[in-house]
């Protein structure tokens, strides 16, 4: 069975408690990337991080994204709403480093 986790803040993690994913609560985002680095030694197949956390660890999303197909990293939105690019950001990256072109808006 396929393990999932959701790293952010207690607002949007605790929605994700009923549906039965792991919740990792960061109360402050600077320290989002050194639980997802923890979260990945793990054996997740899914790490769900909120915007707010990913805007400040990007950095280390992309480079453990690169070091393994496993566990996924997908941003999604939260209840701060203050990063509301960051998920689009990270697709946008995605898709220019599969095709090696930008897409337009």
């Amino acid at each position: 069975m396929l393990k999932m986790a959701v790293l952010g803040d207690k607002e949007t993690s605790l929605l994700f408690l009923s549906m039965g994913l792991d919740v990792l609560i960061c109360s402050r985002p600077q320290e989002g990337g050194s639980m997802l680095q923890e979260a990945f030694r793990k054996d997740y197949g899914i790490i769900f991080v909120a915007e707010s956390i990913a805007q400040e660890c990007m950095d280390v999303i992309e480079g453990l994204s690169e070091k393994k197909t496993f566990p996924i990293i997908t941003i999604i939105p939260d209840f701060t709403q203050r990063f509301p690019r960051v998920a689009e950001a990270r697709l946008r990256s995605l898709i220019r480093r599969a095709i090696g072109m930008e897409l337009s808006d």
